[in-house]
């Protein structure tokens, strides 16, 4: 019973949030070693984890906004984006929220996003690999059995409260 009460209140938190900062859509950070790739550690690329390019392109699709947010620059950085094209995934920024600069161009703080993945954050599900060698990685499946539903009802929301908006500006 507590446990659906945390839930709910989570929920109500998150469009909250959806509602006040993400009219345009869901922001989505994702890390890119452990998270994007398989990795046995930084720089090295060992190839995709699992589905996550599959669910992160179902959720541009919904209306999602997804942006890559890693430590890795210059060189490092580029060969991470070039391998991301080469997996057909585009991001909608690249450790920035293109929202945040609409609202204020000269903005340079944190980038803002509704959720973040990655394999470092408490409570990100991992998967253990049964190979030492490569490290412990996000468990994509989980991930989308999670987020997935909580995008649908906020998307949702932000369409009907856009609607609403309109419909008060045009009255």
């Amino acid at each position: 019973m507590e446990e659906e009460v945390d839930r709910i209140k989570l929920s109500e938190w998150l469009i909250h949030e959806a509602l006040c900062l993400c009219k345009d859509g869901v922001s989505i950070a994702v890390d890119f070693d452990s998270t994007l790739c398989l990795t046995d550690g930084f720089p090295n690329i060992l190839g995709p984890n699992g589905d996550c390019f599959h669910i992160l392109r179902k959720w541009q699709r919904m209306g999602c906004k997804i942006l890559l947010h890693t430590m890795r620059h210059g060189k490092d950085l580029e060969e991470a984006i070039v391998w991301c094209s080469n997996c057909k995934m585009f991001f909608d920024g690249i450790n920035h929220n293109p929202c945040e600069e609409a609202r204020d161009p000269e903005y340079q703080g944190k980038m803002y996003a509704l959720f973040y993945i990655d394999d470092k954050a408490i409570g990100t599900p991992l998967l253990h690999s049964k190979y030492e060698r490569i490290r412990d990685h996000v468990n994509w499946a989980k991930i989308d059995e999670i987020y997935t539903p909580l995008i649908e009802q906020l998307m949702d929301m932000i369409k009907d409260s856009n609607n609403i908006t309109n419909k008060i500006e045009n009255a």
